[in-house]
């Protein structure tokens, strides 16, 4: 065996090898090469020689995206339909399956959606439909307003999208404003949604001075007064603490 006083010191194999890890979105490669002391694991002691050899972009996972997107978008084999008021969606039972447990369960029971082919949804716009579906193939969001995230965290709710209702969430949190938060707040009680409105209840105590004299929250005492009587007793009991 040629080197053998290298691999083989006092007849222990010392290993030469070639490695390749990953940090994400980045590939690295590396090689080295060197004797292995016996006594002392891992630890190289003779001609520890390591060198980049090569950066590469790994596979984006935007590939599959594109390819669940121009799934979607072509109806390709597509066995449901998801019908609004003025449009139809054409839709593949497996992938709603997967996102949503109601879709999952009406497909599974002998419900009426599972033999017509058809699903109806008549209380929910045609854009906010497009875009749960869009979601719940390639699990992306794109242009979102304030009002169609509203209007999204709705659907997200009824068809139990937990992953959806959560960014719909957190968007809602980034673009509250004095304006928005007691529709917001009526939002979150609707849905019951404790992490939400307890957001939105700080986010008032914040920014009472903005809040307590606009339109908006005069229009809400009138018509939600328990939850404004609710954000009020918080008001009272920090003023209380205040030193």
């Amino acid at each position: 065996m040629e080197n053998k006083i290298l691999y083989l010191p006092n007849d222990v194999l010392s290993l030469y090898c070639e490695y390749v890890y990953s940090e994400g979105n980045i590939l690295y490669e590396y090689c080295g090469h060197g004797v292995i002391a016996p006594d002392i694991t891992y630890k190289v002691v003779e001609s520890r020689n390591m060198q980049d050899v090569g950066v590469k972009e790994i596979q984006n996972p935007s590939v599959l995206v594109n390819d669940f997107k121009f799934m979607y978008n072509d109806a390709i084999f597509c066995d449901m339909e998801i019908r609004t008021l003025t449009k139809t969606f054409p839709a593949h039972k497996a992938v709603l399956s997967a996102r949503s447990p109601v879709f999952r369960s009406m497909f599974s029971n002998n419900m009426k959606e599972k033999n017509s082919g058809h699903v109806n949804i008549t209380d929910i716009e045609d854009d906010t439909v497009h875009r749960m579906l869009l979601y719940m193939y390639t699990d992306s969001l794109k242009d979102l307003q304030f009002e169609s995230a509203s209007k999204l965290y709705v659907a997200a709710d009824k068809y139990q999208i937990p992953s959806l209702k959560s960014r719909c969430s957190f968007f809602l949190k980034e673009n509250l404003s004095p304006t928005r938060s007691s529709e917001i707040l009526i939002l979150s009680d609707q849905h019951q949604d404790i992490d939400l409105k307890c957001y939105v209840q700080n986010y008032i105590l914040e920014n009472y001075k903005d809040i307590f004299g606009t339109e908006e929250w005069k229009d809400f005492m009138d018509t939600h007064l328990k939850l404004a009587a609710d954000v009020m007793y918080r008001f009272t009991l920090c003023k209380i603490s205040d030193p």
